[in-house]
Formats: structure tokens, C-alpha cells, sequence
């Protein structure tokens, strides 16, 4: 009985992907959803380059902050404005209508643009968790 329900369910799922809108709004609604976890992160993004950009300042530095941390908090920064910007420039050309394309062209396109975002998703997670792991270390 599993195997049946398993096979209808395969079936079933292979059937609506068989139109080929279907498939395409299927590939940009991935990119959409890995946009949108992109942008869930902008927050803590901003917060932790506010924070740093501060703390790294000559005329904040106290003797707690030596030359090596100040060198850290830039480059953590750093990070975190290239992130920033490899999104904006992504979502400036991101076309997601692509009006008079083929279907083949419109699934390469949507195609390479979520191996885009996920490139994104990816520089701008590893730039916020080690920002965030830096200033959570400097509170201790």
C-alpha cells in the first residue's frame, strides 16, 4: 500500500511539473524563497556592520582594543559591506519576468540566477556569523 501511495504521490508531482510554466514558477520560486532568507539576515547584517564600524573608529579605541582588533573589526566589516552589496547588485539585475524568452531560456536564466543567490545567501551568512562571533567575544 506504501508503494502505491508513494508511486501516485511521484506521479503526481511529476504530472505538475510537466507544463513548463509550471516549471518555471516552480525554479523562481526557489530563487524567491532563497531571496527572502537573504533579506531575513539584512537586519543582523546592518546591526553588526553599525557595531563594528563604530568600535573599529581611532577615536573609540581604548587600550582594550589593540591594533590586531581594530585590523579584525575592519576586515569583518569588511566582509559585510562586500555581502551587502553582491545582494543589492543581484537584486538589481534580477529580471524575473524575462518576457519574450523561449522556456529554455527562461529556465537557464532562472537557473543560473539561483545558483546566484545562493552564492549570496552563502557570503552573506558566513560574513554575519563571524561578525556575530566576533562582537559576542568582545562582550565577554
Amino acid at each position: 500500500m506504501r508503494r502505491i501511495l508513494l508511486f501516485a504521490f511521484t506521479a503526481l508531482t511529476l504530472s505538475a511539473c510537466s507544463d513548463p510554466k509550471d516549471k518555471e514558477k516552480a525554479i523562481l520560486n526557489d530563487v524567491i524563497k532563497i531571496h527572502d532568507k537573504v533579506m531575513g539576515n539584512d537586519d543582523r547584517l546592518m546591526h553588526n556592520k553599525m557595531k563594528l564600524d563604530t568600535l573599529s573608529r581611532v577615536d573609540t579605541l581604548t587600550k582594550e582594543y589593540n591594533l590586531q582588533e581594530k585590523a579584525t573589526m575592519k576586515a569583518l566589516n569588511s566582509k559585510l559591506i562586500e555581502a551587502d552589496k553582491a545582494m543589492e547588485n543581484w537584486m538589481q539585475k534580477f529580471d524575473p519576468e524575462q518576457k519574450g524568452k523561449s522556456h529554455d531560456e527562461i529556465m537557464a536564466y532562472l537557473t543560473d540566477q539561483k545558483k546566484q543567490v545562493m552564492q549570496v545567501d552563502s557570503m552573506l551568512s558566513i560574513a554575519v556569523k563571524e561578525s556575530t562571533d566576533y562582537l559576542n567575544h568582545l562582550k565577554k
